[in-house]
């Protein structure tokens, strides 16, 4: 999820994987694949970086679980 900040000040928080595209017309606006789109205050690249943080966020937790940190193995019978 991200956060960002509509025009009229509410923050609201949207799933990453639904966005479309996000376009800087001077505000912002995000389309989401469900066609509905928002007028955000944060920039193109403020998204970006939360995306990339998410996304990396993401990736640390596989390889955790990869690596078998903070994993609790069940075994079935072989």
């Amino acid at each position: 999820m991200i956060r960002l900040t509509k025009l009229n000040g509410e923050e609201i928080f949207l799933n990453y994987f639904q966005v479309l595209y996000i376009r800087q017309i001077p505000e912002t606006k995000i389309k989401l694949a469900n066609g509905d789109f928002y007028l955000v205050r944060d920039s193109v690249e403020s998204i970006v970086k939360q995306v990339q943080e998410f996304l990396g966020n993401c990736f640390t937790f596989q390889n955790k679980l990869h690596t078998g940190e903070d994993v609790y193995e069940v075994k079935g019978k072989e």
